[in-house]
């Protein structure tokens, strides 16, 4: 996995292993991210051979697509779509709200990303379930952000793990607003949310409106929270026909 690391924050990317080898040496190095639409880029001394990959000119949120025209790394977080054909190459593991906030032009570092010894034991639970996991930094310390497949659709957490106990926030699902059609759609969310043991409708840390949980350190809380929250989410964005705002 890659970190890329801007002020005091940062994402993880999951380079496919067939392409590690382009990496050799490589790593670290620093760069500038660029937002355009809906889409955070940076450039990279990495050089792909794409010639036996098939370009996309449609591409889906959370993936990571290779821009060989400026050996460019990009990942898309809304309806947004590539100015020419990009690659697939891996992941971007973590919250897609999380890219909405970079700053254009911002300076960062490109380095190799491990696992933060201390969470190990609540990653390697996820990992049981079947999630792609990291520990970027959030607002200068870490957490953890796991990203899982539900068929096609993309369900992520952030944990943030403290003495008393372990919070998760789930993707944010719509802009907190009084219009009359949100309102709707909150009362049918709130009760899709109420059935669940562990969780909530509630507001993520930027005022959206998310689901989150609260457990203790306990390995089957955790898995009975996150399974739990997997299936509200994938009720919610497919059942419910919802596509993240962000």
């Amino acid at each position: 996995m890659l970190e890329v690391e801007h002020w005091e924050s940062s994402f993880v990317l999951e380079l496919d292993e067939r392409f590690w080898k382009n990496i050799g040496g490589k790593v670290p190095f620093k760069t500038n991210l660029v937002v355009w639409k809906e889409e955070v880029y940076f450039l990279t001394p990495i050089e792909i051979d794409v010639s036996t990959l098939r370009g996309q000119i449609r591409v889906e949120q959370g993936k990571l697509f290779y821009w060989p025209i400026e050996r460019a790394f990009c990942i898309f977080y809304g309806i947004s779509q590539p100015y020419s054909p990009v690659y697939q190459v891996g992941l971007y593991i973590g919250l897609l709200s999380k890219l909405r906030a970079i700053r254009d032009g911002a300076e960062a570092t490109v380095k190799v990303h491990r696992i933060h010894e201390s969470y190990s034991s609540i990653t390697t639970i996820l990992e049981s379930l079947g999630f792609k996991v990291a520990t970027p930094l959030h607002n200068g310390g870490r957490v953890i952000e796991a990203t899982k497949y539900i068929g096609n659709v993309r369900v992520s957490f952030r944990l943030y793990v403290e003495d008393y106990g372990i919070h998760i926030e789930g993707e944010p699902v719509l802009p907190r607003d009084c219009c009359p059609e949100n309102i709707r759609l909150i009362e049918m969310l709130d009760k899709i949310v109420r059935g669940g043991r562990y969780t909530r409708l509630d507001l993520s840390e930027n005022g959206e409106i998310a689901v989150t949980g609260f457990v203790e350190k306990n390995e089957k809380q955790i898995c009975n929270a996150i399974n739990e929250m997997s299936k509200i989410y994938h009720k919610i964005l497919k059942d419910l026909h919802l596509t993240r705002y962000l």
